[in-house]
């Protein structure tokens, strides 16, 4: 697996904003908070501590989360600040 590229805080939730808007019933998310994650024995190095689904379906942006969490901490490492 090719090593993960670095991302900011503020990159890392525009694109989880960004990916939960588009799936239809979230498309109203107002905001999602990312954190570093040091436990050395996940493979992550961030996660979502908490997400606002404004007038979307609290459920469905749940389920639309996990997926593109677990998909984009495949792909991006948290910069160190």
């Amino acid at each position: 697996m090719p090593d993960k590229s670095p991302k900011t805080k503020a990159e890392l939730e525009a694109l989880l904003l960004a990916e939960l808007r588009a799936v239809s019933q979230c498309n109203g998310v107002v905001h999602v908070t990312v954190v570093p994650y040091d436990d050395y024995r996940a493979p992550a190095t961030w996660e979502v501590a908490s997400c606002n689904p404004g007038t979307s379906a609290p459920e469905a942006c749940e389920r639309a989360l996990c997926e593109i969490v677990c998909r984009l901490q495949q792909h991006f490492d948290i910069a160190p600040t």
